[in-house]
């Protein structure tokens, strides 16, 4: 779970696997041959490790999360590009994300991080007893409440569902992490063009902040307030 007091530098931005699949904008292909090379040359050869820890502890999370692979599908698709540009893995998409944990942990261990930072970490939902699970489940019912802004929803591609999203990102909110879940909820306001008033966005700011994050995760959204 990420730790906003040491990793706070890498917070600024999105970050984690919302960063990853934002990061799959339509001409990807163009500069690699498959998404799991895409994915390492996100991150480039060498550095800092902690965002490749902070990725992992996301994919682990979802991985060993109870989330159906229709949901995880869902999830895996609010921050892709609306243009079609993202990959899709259909129905396999826990072997997609085994597929980035093959692909990812060894490049962190490359550059200096412990597989422990990963591989070991505690639970969040629904009965996390670290300080960071507690801070996560008293925002749960904000996160919960703020995910009825997707039933604005006034832009979809076809076969795309709002409602169902919904439903994904609830869900993981409940049995994953509401932090994840809301990194995943800002996407999906976008996603399907959800209004955004000025209240609402200062809202995303007030529950962004008490999770942690850096100034400009929901300030990647503010060209959305109407």
């Amino acid at each position: 779970m990420h730790d906003p007091e040491a990793q706070h530098e890498w917070l600024a931005f999105d970050f984690g696997v919302t960063g990853l699949c934002g990061s799959y904008h339509n001409d990807w292909p163009l500069d690699a041959p498959g998404p799991v090379e895409h994915a390492l040359a996100y991150w480039g050869p060498d550095g800092d490790p902690t965002g490749l820890i902070l990725v992992l502890e996301d994919l682990v999370r979802l991985d060993r999360s109870p989330l159906t692979p229709a949901e995880l599908a869902l999830l895996w698709e609010a921050p892709g590009d609306p243009l079609g540009g993202s990959p899709t893995f259909g129905g396999a998409r826990r072997a997609w994300l085994d597929q980035l944990l093959a692909a990812l942990a060894p490049l962190a261990l490359s550059r200096g991080a412990s597989e422990s930072q990963w591989a070991a970490l505690t639970v969040c939902m629904p009965d996390g007893t670290g300080p960071a699970a507690v801070g996560h489940q008293r925002l749960m019912t904000e996160v919960l409440d703020l995910t009825s802004l997707l039933d604005g929803a006034r832009a979809a591609r076809e076969g795309e569902s709002f409602v169902a999203t919904r439903a994904a990102i609830e869900r993981c909110a409940r049995e994953v992490c509401p932090e994840l879940a809301f990194r995943f909820l800002l996407h999906a306001l976008a996603r399907f063009d959800c209004p955004v008033s000025a209240e609402v966005y200062s809202r995303l700011e007030r529950v962004s902040t008490a999770f942690g994050h850096g100034p400009y995760v929901v300030e990647a959204h503010r060209h959305r307030v109407e």
